[in-house]
């Protein structure tokens, strides 16, 4: 749901009876059945679930989808890079944009995809939701024998966003990757300068910075926003 205001968007996440029942499931079934269980680690699962819905991390979704409104850009395939659960960015992509038919989550966290699923059972059942496991600093987004032939639609991203930035390498180094997979789509890139934490590994100090490490040739928006937890949040989107 969308309501504009003086100030411009301001986005709810519509909590509607679907998403109360698939975050419920998601909640205890998904977690029941994790493997995580049969090793006695219930606790660390636990405490990751509520890690990735804490009110930073709706803050930060809630300014990029409210940002691309602003924007008037239309997603319509999307790849999420490090996605986590997806269990904000994925409805508020889908609640928000008409358009938007396709979302695929890259992940490395084995226990991600039976969660995010359940998560987002409604999306995955309506085969607009994926989540690939993949290291897409690694390999690129899509294997191809032949980087000659013409792209399969299904193989391009109109959208690329990436919420993580501090746990991975500079966002260049995925552009080489995939020049030769991906045309021209326009990159959704946050990061932070909360270096606290063991797996951020690649905090910056200013939205310019991060333009500089994705190597963004036109800039459509950066900015910089103070969160919850007092850690300032830098989004940058461009091509």
């Amino acid at each position: 749901m969308v309501i504009f205001g003086e100030d411009g968007y301001n986005l709810h996440l519509q909590f509607t009876p679907e998403l109360a029942n698939d975050w419920k499931n998601a909640m205890f079934a998904g977690m029941m059945s994790s493997s995580e269980l049969s090793t006695g680690n219930y606790q660390y699962l636990l405490q990751r679930v509520l890690d990735s819905m804490n009110a930073s991390q709706l803050e930060s979704k809630l300014w990029l989808v409210e940002t691309l409104k602003q924007l008037d850009i239309e997603p319509e395939r999307v790849a999420l890079l490090a996605g986590w659960f997806g269990q904000y960015i994925v409805p508020l992509m889908f609640d928000t944009f008409p358009k938007c038919e396709w979302i695929e989550n890259f992940e490395i966290d084995h226990d991600v995809s039976p969660l995010s699923y359940k998560f987002n059972k409604r999306y995955k059942d309506q085969k607009k939701y994926k989540v690939n496991m993949r290291n897409v600093m690694i390999k690129p987004l899509k294997f191809r024998e032949n980087p000659n032939t013409p792209i399969p639609r299904d193989d391009i991203y109109d959208i690329i966003i990436n919420c993580a930035c501090e746990h991975m390498y500079p966002m260049w180094k995925f552009r080489e990757i995939n020049s030769a997979v991906q045309r021209n789509p326009i990159f959704v890139l946050q990061s932070s300068n909360d270096d606290q934490h063991d797996d951020h590994i690649n905090c910056v100090e200013s939205e310019e910075e991060l333009i500089d490490q994705a190597r963004i040739k036109h800039v459509m928006y950066s900015g910089s926003k103070m969160l919850s937890n007092k850690s300032t949040r830098f989004m940058v989107i461009g091509r």
